[in-house]
């Protein structure tokens, strides 16, 4: 009988230490796998999505500035010198409040620079002069746009596409967008 509860003991204790076992796999197989997608940065992404209006998000980037085609940093250069010497070369000098590239790195490819600035006056100064950046010789590839949704940015490839083919159709006319909308001049 003696033998029998040690035998008893030993198979429960073996069971336990199994399952122990595998239950701190199974949590470290679903801590991993889960992480990526239980972000906390996603996770207030997702809500603020969910929860917010439209009207709010237009409004969150009505002092937000994209800049395209700025090459990347090498070694000690940061992305606000760079965006500093953009808008030197426009004559500008605005209060930068935040500065940073969006989408993560790959070869061959330039990112683009999204900044904030104090104000939306500040913001359209810069659009309306960012065409004297073609006539710079460093930053003649660098292109100044407004922040957009993703509604508004299929919006506009729709209009330039649509630019596009009046502008191939009738080259003899001349083709602007003005508020959204193509008109002749």
């Amino acid at each position: 009988i003696r033998l029998k509860d040690e035998i008893r003991s030993a198979e429960s204790c073996a069971v336990t230490k199994a399952v122990q076992q595998d239950l701190k796999c199974y949590s470290a197989v679903v801590t991993r796998n889960c992480s990526a997608a239980l972000a906390p940065a996603r996770i207030q992404n997702a809500v603020r999505k969910a929860t917010a209006a439209p009207e709010a998000e237009v409004e969150d980037r009505s002092c937000n500035l994209m800049i395209f085609g700025l090459q990347e940093e090498s070694g000690s250069g940061t992305v606000e010198s760079s965006v500093r010497g953009v808008l030197d070369s426009l004559n500008e000098k605005p209060t930068l409040s935040k500065c940073a590239r969006v989408g993560s790195p790959a070869d061959g490819k330039v990112r683009p620079v999204k900044v904030t600035l104090s104000s939306r006056e500040v913001l359209l100064s810069l659009l309306r002069k960012a065409r004297e950046l073609k006539s710079s010789s460093e930053y003649s590839r660098v292109f100044l746009e407004p922040d957009r949704t993703p509604e508004q940015r299929a919006e506009r490839r729709r209009t330039l596409k649509v630019l596009g083919e009046l502008r191939r159709t009738h080259p003899d006319v001349r083709y602007v967008i003005r508020r959204g909308v193509i008109e002749s001049v």
